[in-house]
């Protein structure tokens, strides 16, 4: 207590003492006994308090991870914490640093900014359906009422988007403080749900996203049971990190959830299981006849991963309405994709480029997509991809679904692709410059429009052996969602068993996707539950 007859003085020095305690809680160097091995955020805590249990917790995950040390626990309670996190200290063999949510699904990383910032905007009507704002900053991703809104490049474009049968939401940015929106159908903007992303850094170093919900700069840090919420760009950055497991998270509307092509260093040790990861509705765009191909596109990304480095594991992934659905390209070490879910992508299933090198894919069930396999090109290798069951759905060719294998890039090398079941359009899709050596197909069933030879230039230099090729419309395909008895009664409509499967069904790939996440729940998701249900899986 401070003395009265010490004037001024005495209450200043009270203030100081007072000021410099806070700053001490503050900046406090580490205490772990005092927080036996868990630090706690919550949207109600306070960045002063050390974190120690549900009522001392920090406000912001940031603070957390500077908090905490190897071996300790980030554990944030339900909320949605609008950050932008840098993890600089990690964990240590035996001892990572872990970084999950105290219920999991129930914590949100976003990159939207507060919606009380798209509720100040003042709308004007500037055509039938269309409205114009003025913004604080660029919007380069929107939301309407939780449904992603298209990115149309021009004014004009927007125009003509706008007026199409079947049209979704659209909307086109008027230098970098002008928004045009189309909303084909409903309400007007003052009175719908409207996401819009943060304000996005001016670029500050070569190579990388960027912009990340987390840049990961330490190594021995173990990632769990997150949402990762409309980064616009990439969900996590792997900047300067190995031993590194990211698991049971979901990722939507990342442009790359996991990016790991460019950073400081490569990364080594990942292990990256049982996340989902989606940009509904992208492969709905042109599903339904709004949107061609081309117009798509430009949102060939939106993978699950992105990644360049060593002794990479991808498992157990559930991807939808993806552009490319994986994207790997490992430089050493031994490398896996192994029973992962890809389906409704507008590129690849799964795109393998660079050196590919000792990279094993198999046990993975892909369905609709542009093509299955982009080797885009394959420098090294060796590359296997075994038992892998690869469907397209049932509608024209024409429209643009169906190929196998998109050769392309430059010379090919070290490929094998065994025991694999694919139906759809076309075996392969290569272009003159990009020969293959050192690449063989057996024992795969082909189940195609065209014939095995129709656009694959570099045929005659396979190596084929024991495949089996059958011929058939497009108008025979079953719908994937019927499942393995409508496959199998194809394959014996032309008398007797059939040709053998190259693969065992269902596949052994164990409930794809963060335990937590109940595809039942999201109404955009019924056709991929379908899938899921269809008996393809040995286990849900």
């Amino acid at each position: 207590m401070v003395d009265p007859r010490a004037g001024h003085g005495g209450w200043t020095i009270a203030w100081c003492l007072a000021a410099l305690t806070a700053g001490v809680v503050y900046l406090q160097p580490p205490t772990p006994w005092m927080r036996r091995g868990v630090v706690h955020v919550a949207p109600d805590g306070f960045d002063g308090w050390l974190g120690g249990d549900r009522r001392l917790a920090v406000r912001t995950i940031q603070r957390g991870l500077d908090l905490a040390r190897a071996g300790e626990t980030v554990l944030v309670w339900p909320g949605v914490y609008r950050e932008s996190l840098r993890l600089r200290h990690g964990g240590r063999a035996g001892r990572p640093l872990i970084l999950r949510a105290a219920v999991p699904g129930q914590a949100v990383i976003s990159g939207t900014a507060d919606p009380s910032v798209s509720r100040r905007w003042s709308w004007q009507p500037v055509g039938p359906r269309r409205y114009r704002t003025r913004t604080p900053w660029r919007i380069d991703g929107l939301r309407v009422d939780g449904v992603m809104a298209y990115r149309a490049r021009r004014a004009s474009d927007l125009d003509a988007l706008c007026r199409r049968p079947g049209a979704m939401p659209a909307f086109q940015m008027r230098g970098d403080h002008q928004l045009d929106l189309c909303l084909p159908q409903g309400r007007p903007p003052q009175q719908r749900r409207l996401d819009v992303n943060r304000r996005i850094p001016a670029r500050r170093r070569s190579g990388g996203h960027q912009v990340a919900l987390l840049w990961v700069e330490a190594p021995h840090v173990d990632i769990r049971d997150l949402v990762f919420d409309f980064p616009v760009m990439a969900a996590i950055q792997l900047w300067n990190t190995h031993h590194l497991r990211i698991s049971g998270n979901a990722f939507h509307g990342a442009d790359v959830a996991i990016d790991g092509s460019t950073g400081l260093r490569q990364p080594h040790q990942l292990l990256i299981e049982h996340n989902v990861s989606d940009c509904r509705p992208l492969y709905q765009w042109r599903q339904r006849g709004w949107l061609s191909w081309g117009e798509v596109y430009p949102y060939s990304n939106c993978s699950l991963t992105w990644i360049q480095g060593r002794d990479i594991t991808l498992r157990h992934n559930l991807i939808s309405e993806a552009g490319d659905g994986i994207k790997l390209s490992p430089l050493g070490g031994r490398n896996r994709i192994d029973a992962n879910v890809i389906a409704f992508t507008t590129d690849d299933g799964i795109e393998l480029d660079g050196a590919a090198s000792n990279l094993e894919v198999s046990h993975n069930l892909v369905v609709a997509t542009w093509a299955s396999l982009g080797i885009s090109p394959v420098s090294t290798g060796p590359l296997r991809i075994h038992h892998n069951l690869f469907l397209q759905q049932r509608q024209n060719p024409l429209t643009g679904n169906g190929v196998w294998l998109k050769l392309m890039g430059g010379p090919i090398h070290g490929v094998t692709l065994d025991h694999n079941l694919f139906l759809g359009q076309r075996l392969a899709w290569s272009v003159p410059d990009s020969p293959v050596s050192d690449f063989s197909l057996q024992n795969n069933l082909l189940l195609l429009v065209d014939p095995a030879e129709a656009g694959f230039h570099a045929r005659r230099q396979v190596a084929w052996q024991d495949n089996r090729a059958v011929v058939l419309p497009w108008q025979a395909w079953p719908p994937p969602e019927q499942g393995p008895p409508a496959l199998l009664a194809l394959l014996e409509s032309g008398g007797g068993d059939g040709p053998p499967l190259p693969l065992e069904l269902p596949l052994p790939i164990l409930r794809p996707g963060p335990a937590w996440y109940r595809i039942e729940q999201d109404a955009s998701g019924r056709q991929l539950k379908a899938l899921l249900d269809a008996g393809w899986i040995r286990s849900r």
